[in-house]
């Protein structure tokens, strides 16, 4: 029956440019017929058991230049009769018996069909993507990052099949491997792949989960296809998108591969730095604790002066985060943008716990780890573009639940290294405006209210600060490195009112396990995004690597998925299955 109904799709091809478990889905296996155009012809076999509902649905998303068409729905040599592009999901399930159509979606389609009545059934979907292999950039490569099984199903697939054919040419057999033309990644499950015999063949290693999806990105030769569209990036860009957070990042990582003569100009070049190096080392080791010792680390054309003595008990820079940051960053010689900008991140974080746009949970299985419930409905209200930025970054991190934990933080800036990398520049940017036609005076009021925070214990002269003007103490506390010795000294000498700020900021008996929590989530996040940008550099850099290791990229060979990354596809989505 394939070859039946595959042909005459070739031919038009060439002509034509955590939920309760409704159905059980037990094997979903697609093939994949790709012509000359860069078009393909779809057929998936779906066998499963239906329980309720009245239809299935596929949600593709993410089209750009393609396009999703000509569906057809079979089963036991049915034909469903078909709707067009004008499916009515608000209709009987005897009403959508055997019928099948497209539901038209801001950014895609859905494929929808009738369930039939409940119990085994086994369907055959095919239709036809546009433009599904497309030139890259620079006209080097043809390419797809596509996304063939989303995640988020009604009922997860227990095993999936795909199978990707060559219609282009039958003398053009795809190569994998070193020398091969053509490669493949897969990503989003537990899946192994192989090409034989120039086919494509992923196979599920295990049942998918909630969250897994089936995305594969494929590489060809110039020569094997001539699509009718141009990607906007080159491979090498597509690539990077999908390796990112992925395990074939990790393998490249460590890809380098170094002959004899490499490592000994290597060696000799460690040799005759060492001493260099070690001397350099211990002169800013020993310039660093003199500074710290004798208060002089203040550059004087920033401040006027290069030790600045004294107190300064208001909220300097107008409360500003962003303009402290940067004044801090330039003017103060032992800061380190590193040091401080997970810092600024996490006296973001504090500060929206206090106004209510994120909520303090405690993990009750470890006692110094929290999640924050975040009121993504809310803006932080600020006058700093960045810290905007941040908490609308938060908050998609969080997901659907709407709770940030740790991991996920971490795991989003990895996904956004690239926005997350450039951030300490835009908080410098935005915040040296606010500062810099200021008079030295007034600069120095911030390392004199830093002097204040750090000395409040040990004065003579202090007065009990009211709950709000303490939040702000504890925020600007965070930022200079010093929040939780300046909340123990506060929880000691006033109990009471460092209890009634406890319970406004939801954070029960003690907020210093929160504070570690903060410290802890602002910088592995950003550590995470270092990491990625260095890693991401190293394997994009033709002079990182040697020309093996730039073959084996390209090449694909197969082998095991990739549970993480795939990220910048194509098609596909979240959701689908029975409703």
């Amino acid at each position: 029956m394939k070859k039946r109904l595959l042909y005459p799709l070739l031919a038009v091809l060439f002509l034509f440019p955590t939920m309760s478990r409704a159905t059980d889905i037990r094997r979903i296996e697609t093939e994949v017929w790709l012509v000359k155009n860069g078009n393909a012809v779809v057929m998936q076999t779906w066998d499963v058991n239906i329980t309720q509902g009245t239809e299935w649905y596929i949600p593709i998303g993410n089209l750009g230049q393609r396009n999703i068409r000509d569906l057809s729905v079979y089963e036991n040599d049915i034909e469903f009769e078909s709707d067009g592009r004008n499916w009515n999901s608000d209709r009987t399930l005897a009403q959508k018996t055997h019928r099948c159509g497209i539901v038209e979606k801001y950014d895609g389609v859905e494929l929808c069909w009738g369930q039939g009545e409940y119990g085994d059934h086994v369907y055959n979907i095919l239709y036809v993507i546009d433009n599904l292999v497309q030139r890259s950039a620079d006209g080097e490569n043809n390419a797809f990052n596509w996304r063939f099984l989303n995640d988020e199903w009604t009922d997860s697939p227990d095993s999936v099949r795909l199978v990707i054919h060559n219609e282009v040419d039958s003398t053009a057999v795809w190569q994998a491997g070193d020398g091969g033309n053509m490669g493949v990644w897969v990503f989003g499950c537990e899946a192994d792949t192989r090409v034989e015999n120039g086919v494509v063949i992923i196979e599920s290693t295990e049942p998918l989960q909630y969250d897994d999806n089936l995305t594969v990105l494929m590489r060809f030769d110039k020569e094997l296809f001539n699509p009718f569209t141009t990607d906007t990036r080159t491979f090498a860009q597509l690539q990077e998108d999908a390796f990112a957070g992925s395990d074939y990042m990790d393998a490249y990582e460590g890809d380098i591969d170094l002959d004899k003569v490499a490592r000994f100009i290597l060696y000799l070049c460690l040799f005759l730095f060492v001493i260099p190096i070690g001397l350099t080392i211990l002169y800013l080791l020993l310039n660093k604790y003199f500074r710290r010792v004798t208060g002089i680390r203040y550059k004087k054309d920033c401040f006027g002066r290069k030790r600045i003595t004294g107190w300064f008990r208001d909220i300097p820079l107008g409360g500003r985060l962003d303009a402290a940051f940067a004044l801090l960053d330039y003017g103060d010689r032992l800061e380190t943008q590193s040091s401080l900008f997970p810092r600024l991140i996490g006296a973001y974080f504090l500060r929206w716990v206090q106004q209510g746009l994120a909520v303090p949970e405690k993990d009750p299985a470890h006692e110094d780890r929290w999640s924050l419930r975040m009121a993504g409905q809310r803006q932080p209200d600020t006058a700093d573009p960045l810290e905007k930025e941040v908490y609308h970054a938060a908050c998609e991190a969080a997901g659907k639940n709407g709770i940030l934990e740790e991991f996920e933080f971490r795991k989003w800036s990895e996904s956004n290294y690239w926005k997350v990398t450039k951030w300490p520049l835009d908080a410098y940017s935005n915040g040296r405006k606010i500062w810099q036609d200021m008079p030295h005076e007034t600069r120095c009021e911030l390392p004199r209210f830093r002097n204040f925070l750090q000395d409040f214990t040990i004065s003579d002269q202090r007065k009990v600060p009211e709950v709000a003007l303490w939040e702000d103490y504890l925020v600007f506390a965070q930022l200079f490195g010093i929040a939780d010795k300046v909340s123990r000294g506060f929880q000691k000498l006033y109990p009471d009112q460092y209890a009634a700020y406890l319970a406004q900021s939801h954070l029960s008996s003690s907020g210093y396990s929160f504070l570690r929590s903060v410290n802890a989530v602002s910088s592995s996040f950003y550590d995470a995004a270092k990491s990625r940008q260095s890693a991401v550099s190293a394997v994009a850099s033709s002079s990182s690597y040697s020309s093996s290791t730039a073959h084996r990229r390209y090449s694909g060979g197969g082998g095991h998925s990739s549970h993480r990354g795939g990220g910048g596809h194509s098609g596909g989505g979240h959701g689908g299955g029975s409703r």
